[in-house]
């Protein structure tokens, strides 16, 4: 087994005693794949993300990310290989300029200065806004502060992306950007969003949770096109399949 690799393993978790948002949750996840965690509001999917990145860790059951057990000993050297983007880029983004905030994680991790300036070169290049370096934080659209974001965790080379609902926000043309991004990032790769056509066009497997459970984990085309089994979970087709299954 490749060393890229997450492990969830009987994970209940809830922010008010006796309300579990996640009820006994379970799966695996490997070094190539590329996942969409599909739900309604409430279904617990951020909150799955927030646990893996250890922003809570009062939960029962296991969570090892590359064999490390999400503790707070650990958190330290899991957050060094796994890239968490906000949902909401404000939270994510505190520096005055562009620069400086994709800096600011390799700069904390002690890389030289030399190494920082790659680093931010490379992942400003990866998500297209190299034009943006010197921009204050606070004249940038929605949209432009979400690739930001995305490019403060692509600087520190991360083995494991998690994003939360990446594409609020974005016009077409950045939506369109973020694709790319994210089929071009080789390694593991999990996607909490509404955004059912853009897992069809950036996830092979899906898994679809309905009050903090899996309800199905399988192929994305064959979860996405199951209208009776999205609809009874909340959720509608993909436009696109909306225009060509209209019955």
């Amino acid at each position: 087994m490749s060393h890229i690799h997450i492990s969830v393993s009987d994970v209940s978790f809830g922010y008010e005693k006796g309300k579990p948002v996640l009820n006994h949750f379970s799966f695996e996840a490997g070094e190539t794949e590329s996942i969409g965690i599909i739900g309604s509001n409430g279904a617990g999917k951020s909150t799955l993300l927030k646990l893996m990145v250890g922003l809570h860790t009062d939960f029962s059951g296991s969570i090892r990310i590359e064999d490390m057990p999400v503790e707070k000993s650990m958190l330290m050297r899991i957050r060094e290989r796994i890239g968490y983007v906000f949902q909401d880029a404000d939270s994510q983004l505190f520096m005055t300029t562009v620069g400086e905030d994709v800096a600011f994680a390799p700069r904390n991790y002690g890389f030289s200065e030399e190494e920082v300036a790659r680093r931010v070169k490379k992942a400003l290049e990866e998500t297209g806004i190299s034009h943006l370096k010197d921009k204050q934080i606070y004249r940038l659209s929605g949209g432009e502060k979400k690739l930001v974001s995305i490019a403060t965790v692509l600087s520190m080379t991360p083995d494991i992306l998690l994003l939360d609902e990446p594409s609020v926000t974005l016009d077409p043309k950045n939506r369109r950007n973020l694709i790319r991004i994210l089929n071009e990032f080789s390694h593991l790769k999990l996607i909490a969003t509404h955004d059912l056509d853009m897992v069809l066009d950036t996830c092979k497997r899906c898994i679809l949770i309905c009050g903090g459970e899996i309800i199905k984990d399988g192929r994305t085309e064959e979860i996405l096109t199951d209208r009776k089994l999205l609809e009874e979970n909340g959720l509608e087709l993909p436009l696109r399949y909306q225009v060509d299954c209209k019955s």
